[in-house]
């Protein structure tokens, strides 16, 4: 017959439960949004205008909006514009549009 103690161990280690976090099984991973944090450089005027159009969209009722609403709305709307675009074309867009600054930023000068 086995001593107390060896039952009592025999028993804690048949009944002790496994965790099993959420974050660890697989199927739960795919179902979650991912992000993740990207760091990115802006000139004063443009990290000025987002911060601007975050405070306005916060006055007009949405509370919740912030830097990143505002960079992802903007990925969205460039998504939607570029997505039925070859490559060439798009390089030639971002050409396009760099030539167009370029020329009214000398203006301004």
């Amino acid at each position: 017959m086995l001593d107390k103690k060896t039952r009592l161990i025999a028993r804690a280690a048949a009944t002790t439960r496994v965790p099993t976090p959420a974050r660890l099984v697989e199927s739960d991973r795919r179902q979650k949004r991912e992000y993740r944090i990207v760091a990115v450089s802006l000139y004063k005027p443009e990290s000025d205008w987002i911060d601007y159009l975050t405070q306005m969209l916060q006055r007009v009722g949405i509370p919740k909006a912030n830097r990143s609403l505002v960079v992802r709305e903007a990925i969205l709307r460039l998504q939607e514009e570029l997505k039925e675009k070859s490559p060439e074309e798009i390089r030639n867009n971002f050409i396009e549009c760099q030539a167009k600054r370029n020329l009214s930023r000398s203006d301004v000068l």
